[in-house]
């Protein structure tokens, strides 16, 4: 059984000695789809991440044009060289990534292209991204700054400034289309947010031959001179899976290695720093990262700042639950509009463990060493949720994760890479 068709409850067996291969990168797997794309000429995407995230990305190129072809290890992507198809509809699922980047991709088609995807999906917001486009020229209209939306006509191009702070995926979409534009764009991202994944765009866009000068921190010139080229890569991993699996030595108190964890820029590589205020301890051998937990999870005086990260906000939190301390996490404030809202999320669902949450306008406070089972977690249709309550509940007896499925979204070998590595896990209805 790859993916559980049921709820599963995971049996805690003690401190986890494990080694793990993370699966390839969300992030970067749907930026290089995108870029490939507008590329001209054929190019190969190895080890790409096969999951329902990266799916729908494929449908939205495939919708403007692109031809993707897949076989054992890679990815074709036949290019469009910038001439994207108009008209149509795209289906981006629960996908906030391929919705905002699909967005900014048919608003350089000639005529109208409508991006929507599922209900959870219709809720996330799209406006800053939608105001800027219309700062540079595109028709599009959206739905009181939600999805559906409605794009098209190409873009001239210009200075725009993009409000992140709902998400930074309005300013990478931005960036990845910007080489197509009449005149080029200055882009200036506002707000802050978790600036790390802009630049890991930037980063993208520049080894596939745009033309990106930084003026200045969280802004960006792009030429609209040099546009991109095919190019064979390999995917690298994906730090936020990674983060995942390293949680469960910080929970057992057990050593976990991650084979494939090569230098990054992804911001949520970071989360070792994070394990180490915990108690944990890690290390660095060549492309391995090995963190070794502690006896005890330890609370974190001072608060965690996880502006940087946010998406960790729920190994975070999992993780504060068996400390035995109050643990403040700020800065995460986005989450309340990701696949559910977080913060409310964790407060239910850690209260079900007899934990005390304190829910903030941007974070929580987690008052940990209370954590005890049984009890059942609903995950709420969100991959990072059921990730997170795994470490938890390798430590705390008694633990269902409901709807253990919705890794598929991003990890669909999660739970069976973990039965591999020793963590038991059994069906239950």
């Amino acid at each position: 059984m790859t993916v559980p068709d049921t709820a599963v409850e995971v049996l805690p067996g003690g401190p986890l000695r494990a080694r793990f291969a993370a699966p390839a990168s969300k992030s970067v797997t749907n930026r290089l789809l995108a870029v490939a794309a507008l590329a001209e000429g054929t190019s190969r995407l190895r080890h790409p991440l096969v999951s329902d995230d990266t799916a729908a990305m494929r449908r939205v190129v495939q919708g403007l044009g692109a031809q993707v072809t897949a076989d054992a290890d890679a990815w074709t992507v036949r290019g469009t060289g910038g001439r994207l198809k108009g008209g149509g509809v795209l289906e981006a699922g629960l996908s906030g990534t391929a919705m905002r980047f699909g967005v900014a991709l048919a608003a350089l088609a000639p005529s109208p292209v409508t991006v929507t995807g599922a209900p959870p999906l219709l809720r996330r917001p799209v406006g800053p991204l939608v105001a800027a486009l219309r700062t540079l020229g595109a028709e599009v209209r959206d739905r009181d700054g939600r999805p559906p939306v409605e794009a098209g006509g190409g873009l001239e191009g210009g200075t725009v400034e993009v409000d992140v702070r709902a998400s930074t995926q309005f300013a990478s979409a931005i960036l990845l289309i910007a080489p197509y534009t009449r005149r080029g764009v200055t882009l200036r991202a506002t707000g802050g947010g978790a600036a790390a994944y802009v630049e890991l765009t930037a980063a993208t866009a520049a080894a596939w031959g745009a033309r990106i000068t930084e003026h200045g921190p969280g802004c960006w010139r792009v030429a609209p001179t040099h546009r991109y080229a095919a190019a064979d890569v390999t995917v690298e991993h994906d730090a936020s899976a990674a983060a995942h699996l390293l949680s469960l030595a910080v929970a057992t108190g057990g050593d976990v290695t991650v084979t494939n964890a090569g230098p990054t820029v992804q911001p949520d590589a970071g989360i070792t720093a994070v394990f180490a205020r915990m108690g944990a301890t890690a290390a660095r051998d060549g492309d391995a990262v090995t963190v070794s937990g502690p006896a005890a999870v330890a609370p974190v005086g001072g608060g965690i700042d996880l502006s940087a990260m946010p998406d960790q906000v729920t190994t975070v939190a999992a993780l504060a639950a068996l400390a035995d301390g109050a643990t403040r996490i700020t800065g995460v404030a986005v989450t309340r509009g990701h696949e559910t809202d977080r913060l409310a999320a964790l407060a239910a669902e850690l209260g079900k463990l007899g934990v005390g949450v304190e829910e903030l306008p941007d974070g929580l406070v987690v008052h940990g060493g209370a954590a005890r089972g049984p009890a059942r977690l609903a995950t709420h249709d969100d991959h990072r949720l059921a990730m997170a309550f795994a470490a938890l509940a390798a430590r705390v007896p008694g633990v269902v994760i409901e709807e253990p499925w919705c890794v598929r979204k991003t990890y669909p070998a999660f739970w069976a890479d973990l039965r591999a590595a020793g963590v038991a896990w059994r069906p239950v209805s």
